[in-house]
């Protein structure tokens, strides 16, 4: 089960905010993925390390200010430090946006508009145009990045309910980033979102792709942000030579306990009594042998001569697990 985190300042009239939950919903169901989603209000918002690591993704909702900003800037920068799969609309991609000029590009005093700030801090500003239930035309620069690929294309369109969006000011700043990909509006392009590069799942849209329900333009984010949360690898269920009991049929119909409910004494290390690799991994103080010091060690390929890839394999989680 994957936890998602909502975060923002929930209205049950507005048709955004409960459009999140049921995307979530129908997303996960057709991924038969199981998913359980939370919305948290920000001034609710535990922003310890210790609370946040409980989710598998977050979810930066729409219907600015914020009751607490701060709250939601530092959830935001936790999922981009930590790879964390986040996604942000409206409001939310705003946020991301100033946490972003903060936090990367050392615009200290970044903000919005809307908190007051002085135009020449403004990353967020008033729009000249409303986009208050408008739609564009909208298109990815980069026709060869993760969410270009994720989502099935490169141009879509995206609807709106705002009176904020970039500062196009600093368009050079945002877009000369080699951490970022752009979503610009097809006419001027004009900024409407952004994906990180180097990043799990990490995109912030002005538009609100839940307003696409079960559509085929802007929703197809939602659909590559589910995938990615699904994909988030739950270390708690890796075994010591990187594989997961979870699903394994031994398992569900009773032959095999498991590796780590059984402390490595499971039927196919029978003869020895218990696991080589699992008994060298805790005796190393490891959850799995990617995390040891000694890895990659001349005994593992030996072991684990069932997969021949398994240095490549251990060296993959273990990155993962490095970024998480």
């Amino acid at each position: 089960m994957k936890r998602i985190a909502v975060i923002g300042d929930f209205n049950q009239n507005e048709e955004s905010h409960y459009l999140i939950m049921e995307s979530i919903k129908n997303v996960a169901e057709e991924m038969q993925g199981e998913i359980e989603a939370q919305w948290i209000m920000s001034d609710a918002l535990d922003v310890s390390e210790e609370y946040l690591k409980r989710f598998d993704g977050f979810w930066f909702s729409p219907g600015s200010p914020y009751k607490n900003a701060e709250n939601v800037l530092a959830a935001i920068q936790y999922a981009r430090e930590n790879g964390v799969p986040a996604l942000g609309t409206c409001a939310g991609f705003q946020y991301m946006v100033i946490e972003f000029a903060r936090n990367v590009l050392g615009l200290d005093s970044a903000d919005s508009e809307e908190n007051g700030a002085k135009r020449e801090d403004a990353v967020i500003a008033r729009l000249a145009c409303t986009l208050m239930n408008q739609k564009e035309q909208l298109e990815m620069t980069n026709p060869d990045s993760p969410l270009t690929r994720m989502a099935g294309g490169d141009r879509f369109i995206g609807e709106y309910r705002c009176n904020y969006g970039f500062n196009e000011a600093f368009c050079g700043a945002f877009q000369n980033s080699d951490m970022i990909t752009a979503i610009v509006e097809t006419k001027n392009r004009y900024l409407r979102g952004f994906e990180l590069k180097e990043h799990p799942f990490f995109v912030g849209t002005l538009f609100i792709p839940q307003l696409d329900f079960r559509g085929n333009n802007s929703y197809r984010i939602i659909k590559a942000y589910i995938k990615a949360v699904l994909s988030v690898t739950d270390f708690t269920t890796i075994t010591a030579c990187g594989e997961c009991c979870v699903g394994c049929s031994k398992k569900i119909e009773g032959s095999c306990p498991g590796c780590i409910e059984a402390d490595g004494r499971v039927p196919e290390w029978a003869e020895s009594g218990r696991c080589k690799v699992h008994a060298c991994a805790r005796e190393h103080g490891v959850q799995f042998c990617g995390l040891c010091k000694e890895f990659p060690c001349e005994k593992l390929p030996a072991i684990i001569s069932w997969n021949a890839d398994i240095i490549d394999h251990l060296t993959a989680l273990r990155n993962e697990y490095m970024q998480r």
